[in-house]
């Protein structure tokens, strides 16, 4: 009965915000995913990137309905008070529901296989130019012929990496063992585990990797910021190497010093002129 269910706020719900302590709501049901975080197929990152909110959305957008037979076990009891949709909300899962229905969402193999097929006939004409002609411009050409089909490879791997390309899955896992650790080097476990994270902390400093990889400068005003990975191992990793790294910023940046802020940033702060 709706007298005898359980209420928390949106205040409450905010206060489980942390590792080992990682609550969620999922339609004003609240679940507690904190011991599972670790097993989640999509990561640890996005969940904790989303602790403490309402993640309907999210939860529609990344998963399918069968996943929805999984959340039970982790209920709470509790349900969140005052819960609403808004209005972008309501937007967003009518053009979700209206795409849906017209078949947007459904895999096209045929695009894919042309772009794999162009990927194929780019690195025999490499194999050929490099190996049977001796001349210079035939290796020239065969160099920006294999950057060309790296690209297009990346491209492939990207969108199977996104969502199913193939006609099968078993087809589509494939194509990204090819085009991501084959052709390009990427380790595509390594890519889905950023880019689930990515999408779901676009550009957010604590959780998005694509911000985290270290030693790459992110500017703001007159800032530099080193990002590491959000575990403090990672902190560890590269503290060895902060002296060459200040030798290093003089060099780019003028006077000034490293400065660790906390366990996953350090900030380079030039000094003033003069």
């Amino acid at each position: 009965m709706e007298s005898d269910k359980k209420y928390i706020t949106a205040q409450e719900l905010k206060a489980h915000n942390k590792p080992g302590d990682i609550w969620i709501c999922v339609n004003d049901k609240v679940y507690n995913v904190s011991d599972w975080a670790k097993e989640h197929p999509g990561g640890e990152i996005p969940l904790l990137n989303l602790a403490g909110q309402d993640v309907t959305d999210y939860f529609i957008a990344y998963h399918t309905g069968t996943a929805w037979q999984y959340l039970p076990k982790f209920f709470t009891g509790y349900h969140l008070k005052d819960f609403q949709v808004s209005e972008v909300s309501k937007d967003y899962r009518r053009i979700v529901h209206e795409f849906s229905k017209s078949g947007m969402f459904e895999m096209k193999g045929h695009t894919a296989l042309c772009s794999l097929t162009s990927v194929a006939i780019m690195f025999l004409v490499v194999l050929y130019g490099v190996l049977s002609c001796h001349n210079v411009w035939a290796h020239l050409s065969s160099a920006m012929l294999l950057g060309m089909l790296w690209m297009q490879s990346a491209y492939v791997g990207h969108d199977s990496g996104h969502y199913q390309v193939m006609a099968g899955r078993g087809y589509n896992k494939l194509v990204r063992f090819v085009t991501g650790n084959c052709l390009t080097g990427i380790s595509i476990a390594w890519w889905k585990w950023t880019y689930n994270a990515h999408h779901i902390a676009c550009n957010c400093l604590d959780y998005d990797p694509d911000l985290q990889h270290i030693f790459t400068f992110i500017r703001f005003v007159n800032v530099f910021v080193l990002r590491t990975e959000v575990e403090l191992q990672s902190f560890r990793k590269v503290s060895h190497q902060l002296p060459a790294l200040d030798v290093l910023s003089r060099h780019v940046c003028g006077k000034g010093q490293f400065v660790r802020t906390n366990v996953v940033s350090i900030v380079f702060k030039p000094e003033s002129p003069g």
